[in-house]
């Protein structure tokens, strides 16, 4: 039993309204149905036709459910586009009940909120300002700009709940008629409305930054379905901008002013320019195409002062310019507790300072609790409480780490769990590393399984105590010493000691002196790394294990007996007879085999160079907050294409990086340091392993994922292998990463190869990797390139 941080933060579920083209009524209804929800004024609008148009707005908001309004056979089609956005409640019917009595809604509404806010010092405000619920004219022209800013309920009929008499009866608001034939008072900007209702409480989550939030002015047409859609999403994103119709002018004349002056006080603590200029939106293809006769033409309605013109098209919705910031209702941290359920780990929460009404009656109603975790599962490689953002897997997140297959959805850097208001504690199971990238090889059309190399890479790493411990294998006497002696092969101390400590023939640059600053484990500051401690490390991680090599009086052959079975009278294993060996035992030195499954063949089948290369991404990925997972060996089969190659991947490394950027994935191939003495080739990165591995790349869906192909050899590269992974980058895009004995060794990854080529010693993401590896490789000639640096090569502690 362990305990965990877990910090909750409660926010409503985002509902993004499909309608069709040109449906003024979808769009009216949608309005309607956001001002009598809790957290609907942040509910996009979406028109379904373009749809790709239509796919950037619903994944820039990060929607819940989408619900499509209307008779329309595209926009009933439309959610089907999100599989993975399954309802959270039954069908997408938000209220349940026959009649406004038994009428309970799905989702948390405004009666949640007055139920929340009375006798709160807020409401006391609120009460002083006086709620208005405001009424005009079917017919007056800015009837839609009514509804967006000051907000108006649905009909009793169609939510078979009275929303506004409800307001009228427990919020004490009074009516307000507008007159269409003058000008609209500014005092609507002092009165909280019904708009102002259905986002009281809620603000902006630090984890997700805004981006072109400009507060101003939205220039359009009221008569314009494309503008409203618009405007109505510009303030979803919580941008402070005010629609104005053009054709309409004269009803304008005391708002204009009254909100410029709200914008320069909301702008007073923006700097620098222009974040302090108040903005001016407007769809671009309703801009003149002379922009002074433009910016005449905006002055003559704004005023001459300055301002920053904001264009709308459908790139603007594409998640690089506008960025829509997670609203919450409040927050907390508390303690929760983690345990073992036969091998499955269960970490249990309480959902306490709710700031919401959680009585019973409320049951119905539902939100999402997003939930983050800090500490648990500390050093455990094969377990995650933090999966990477990828939305497509809702549905398998929520059968693997909750209960409710429709009541999960994944958020950056948090769990999204659908509650109800009157729930009262939660859990999440841990999620296996594997089954995460076996689902994620799925998304590019492949089965994924273990190979039988990942698997001894895997047990090897387990038995050095993960990756940071695995550090030892920097050393290259330590890999010397693996590939002199074969699984049967016996060795004393004093020869192991020697090959650690000794010069490489094969790589007579590399010298033990050069890691006698490296900790592979604890040892007094300022002491020197010595080749008996190397071995004496790798003894007790279990590598090798310690016996006696005797010989039979009987046979006379020799045969190596571990030190767990040793007795003084033994039974040989050539011919099965009994001899007494206490005189080998007083006289004779120890002698040391290989154990565990690096007994099982000479190589180990590569798995150690796939094991450096892991443990240098370690230490090179592992800051700050970043979430890095990792596989060993995998064997792609294809599931269904043909145009797929079958093939091995030697490990994957996965980097879920900060929102809004993709999650990063590196596939990767490792080989030793070539044809050794033996004639076997352990180094060769033939065309055909670079073009499969490049094949697997382009099948992960570029919507998710940022994906890499890391090549790594502990040699030099030869000219052929570099014009192969040449072809790995894409347009504007390195994704090849190349590293050699001469990265893998030290510490930090460029600590050597920055004496000879002018790049940072440092490289924290893939990004940089794939950075250096085109300045060395493909920016200058070859041959310096593939040559071993003959300068400094110590490795930092």
């Amino acid at each position: 039993m362990d305990t965990v941080r877990v910090k909750i933060c409660y926010r409503p579920l985002r509902i993004c309204w499909a309608i069709a083209a040109g449906d003024f009524a979808g769009f009216r209804r949608a309005a309607k149905l956001s001002h009598a929800l809790w957290g609907g004024r942040f509910n996009p609008i979406v028109i379904v036709d373009p749809v790709e148009d239509a796919e950037q707005i619903v994944e820039l908001f990060r929607a819940d459910v989408i619900i499509p309004i209307g008779a329309s056979d595209a926009v009933n089609a439309f959610p089907k586009r999100f599989p993975h956005l399954i309802s959270p409640f039954y069908g997408n019917d938000l209220f349940t009940g026959t009649t406004q009595t038994e009428t309970r809604a799905n989702v948390l509404d405004i009666h949640n909120a007055l139920a929340t806010v009375r006798d709160t010092p807020e409401w006391k405000v609120i009460q002083e300002k006086g709620l208005r619920l405001y009424t005009w004219d079917e017919n007056d022209p800015l009837s839609d700009v009514f509804l967006m800013h000051l907000g108006a309920y649905p009909d009793a009929e169609d939510t078979r709940a009275d929303y506004r008499e409800l307001v009228m009866r427990l919020g004490e608001g009074s009516e307000q008629q507008i007159d269409p034939h003058a000008p609209v008072p500014d005092e609507i900007f002092e009165h909280p409305s019904a708009s102002y209702l259905s986002r009281h409480g809620l603000q902006r989550h630090y984890g997700i930054h805004a981006r072109r939030d400009h507060p101003g002015f939205y220039l359009g047409d009221a008569a314009n379905l494309e503008d409203l859609v618009g405007c109505w999403n510009l303030r979803a994103t919580d941008a402070s901008v005010f629609f104005i119709d053009r054709n309409h002018l004269s009803r304008y004349q005391q708002l204009i002013p009254a909100w410029k002056k709200k914008v320069k006080e909301l702008l007073a603590y923006r700097r620098p320019e222009p974040a302090s200029s108040i903005a001016i939106w407007a769809r671009r293809d309703t801009m003149s195409v002379d922009l002074n006769a433009h910016v005449a033409e905006l002055q003559a309605i704004f005023g001459a002062e300055p301002f920053a013109l904001c264009g709308i098209d459908a790139h603007l919705w594409n998640g690089l310019n506008l960025q829509a910031p997670m609203m919450i209702l409040g927050e907390c941290a508390q303690l929760g507790v983690l345990t073992d359920e036969t091998g499955k780990f269960k970490l249990s929460f309480a959902l306490s300072d709710k700031p919401f009404c959680g009585d019973t009656w409320f049951h119905t109603q539902h939100l999402v609790a997003s939930v983050s975790f800090i500490g648990g599962l500390f050093g455990d490689d094969l377990h995650t409480l933090n999966p990477p953002y990828i939305p497509e897997l809702n549905e398998f997140y929520a059968r693997t780490i909750h209960f409710q297959y429709n009541k999960l959805r994944i958020e950056p850097e948090s769990i999204g769990l659908v509650i109800d208001a009157a729930d009262s504690d939660e859990f999440v199971y841990a999620l296996s590393v594997a089954d995460l990238f076996e689902r994620i090889f799925r998304l590019a059309g492949y089965s994924a399984r273990p190979s039988s190399g990942g698997l001894i890479s895997r047990q090897i790493i387990t038995q050095m105590d993960g990756l940071r411990g695995a550090a030892v294998f920097k050393i290259p006497g330590v890999r010397r010493l693996l590939k002199t002696y074969g699984p049967t092969d016996p060795f004393t101390q004093k020869a192991a000691v020697q090959l650690i400590g000794s010069r490489d023939p094969d790589n007579p640059t590399a010298n033990f002196s050069d890691f006698e600053g490296l900790y592979i484990e604890a040892r007094p500051h300022g002491t020197k790394l010595k080749p008996s401690d190397v071995f004496a490390y790798l003894v007790e991680k279990g590598l090798f294990r310690m016996g006696s090599l005797l010989t039979c009086p009987h046979c006379r052959m020799a045969s190596w007996i571990a030190l767990d079975v040793l007795k003084q009278r033994v039974i040989c294993e050539m011919c099965g007879r009994e001899f007494n060996a206490t005189r080998q035992l007083v006289t004779g030195p120890c002698y040391y085999r290989r154990s565990g499954v690096l007994g099982a063949e000479r190589n180990a089948q590569g798995s150690v160079p796939v094991i450096l290369v892991l443990q240098q991404l370690q230490i090179n990925f592992s800051h700050g907050l970043r979430n890095n997972m990792y596989t060993t060996s995998l064997d792609l089969v294809p599931e269904s294409s043909t145009d797929l190659p079958e093939c091995e991947v030697d490990f994957v490394w996965l980097v879920a990086g900060d929102y809004p950027k993709k999650t990063t994935v590196i596939l990767g191939e490792s080989k030793d340091r070539g044809r050794n003495r033996n004639g076997e080739d352990g180094g060769t990165i033939d065309l055909s392993d670079v073009s499969n591995l490049k094949a697997v790349a382009d099948a992960l869906p570029a919507k998710r994922f940022d994906t890499f192909v890391l090549l790594a050899k502990l040699c030099s590269f030869t000219p052929e292998e570099i014009d192969a992974a040449k072809n790995i980058g894409a347009p504007y895009h390195d994704r090849a990463i190349l590293l050699t004995d001469r990265e893998l060794e030290p510490w930090h990854i460029y600590e050597r190869t920055k004496t000879q080529f002018k790049i940072d010693d440092y490289a924290g993401s893939a990004e940089a990797l794939a950075g250096a590896t085109a300045a060395i490789y493909f920016t200058r000639p070859t041959e310096p390139s593939v040559q071993p640096p003959e300068a400094d090569q110590s490795v930092r502690t």
